[in-house]
């Protein structure tokens, strides 16, 4: 073989050589990245608390068609004119809001306009930003007056219908907030609503303990499964405990419960003990679930 042609094919051949091992590095490098349509970790693990937030809106979403359909009822027993049956009526109207408002801060408006006490404004009961139920609860526990609440009935319900449009938007909701919720009126059941302010002139404060507990476990329920069972026993026992601590004062099949004013001052150390302790167990399932 004559030396040129010789070099020619060696040229051809090293080329070919280079080009086979480009190729093979090309597509070893292409099979090491990440397939685009596979979901991130992250996405997945969004995705699953998302999907648990979802869940507790449904119940919120049955309660706020129930607190519609009380209130509703309310204002009829307040046209007929009776007050002990306006009484009654405002409280079996009482309980659904309060389970609701664990997640306020997806409806701040709504929720001032619904369940807001004088303290929340520079004017106390003289600002004309005072509605909703607790003054409706004043004219009724105090001042005896029927036909002053019917027109703040009336606007009631149509903040509960805006509450009903909020409740239907998920875009208003996810993990972080929700719990920032539940961990928040946890705490403030024992740190302020002790004090007798949530429902100063009827009473039923225990009542609405009760119902703040309910709707704090109805959303931190639907993440249960993605927890160690130690800490959602944990979180069982202190819910359970919060309830027990209450049931004395409640008789079976009715909504009210006695007086707040009747219990001691060794009853309430137990509704704030056990309060604390269900607050505590729920920022470890916050924690552990790595929502911040």
């Amino acid at each position: 073989m004559k030396p040129k042609l010789q070099s020619v094919i060696f040229a051809i051949a090293g080329f070919i050589l280079v080009s086979a091992i480009g190729l093979t590095q090309v597509q070893a490098t292409q099979s090491n990245q990440p397939d685009p349509s596979t979901p991130k970790p992250t996405q997945v693990a969004d995705a699953r608390l998302n999907s648990r937030v979802e869940q507790g809106l449904e119940y919120f979403r049955d309660l706020a068609a129930q607190q519609l359909s009380l209130t509703e009822e309310l204002l009829v027993t307040l046209k007929s004119g009776d007050l002990e049956a306006a009484r009654e009526a405002y409280v079996e109207a009482r309980p659904p809001y309060e389970e609701i408002e664990v997640l306020a801060a997806s409806f701040e408006q709504e929720d001032s306009d619904i369940d807001a006490r004088p303290y929340a404004f520079a004017e106390g009961e003289a600002s004309s930003e005072f509605k909703g139920f607790h003054r409706v609860e004043r004219f009724l526990f105090r001042d005896n007056d029927i036909e002053a609440a019917i027109p703040y009935t009336e606007e009631l319900l149509v903040s509960i219908r805006s509450l009903i449009d909020k409740l239907d938007d998920p875009s208003n909701f996810n993990p972080s907030l929700n719990f920032e919720g539940i961990i928040g009126l946890a705490t403030e059941v024992p740190a302020k609503k002790i004090s007798s302010e949530e429902e100063t002139w009827s009473g039923q404060t225990l009542l609405i303990f009760k119902h703040n507990w309910r709707g704090i476990y109805s959303q931190y329920e639907p993440f249960a499964d993605l927890l160690d069972s130690r800490i959602t026993e944990q979180v069982d026992t202190a819910y359970e405990a919060c309830m027990d601590s209450i049931a004395p004062f409640f008789t079976e099949g009715k909504t009210a419960a006695v007086p707040y004013t009747n219990l001691s001052a060794g009853e309430r150390r137990e509704i704030v003990e056990a309060s604390y302790e269900f607050r505590n167990a729920l920022i470890q399932a916050r924690n552990a679930l790595g929502i911040s």
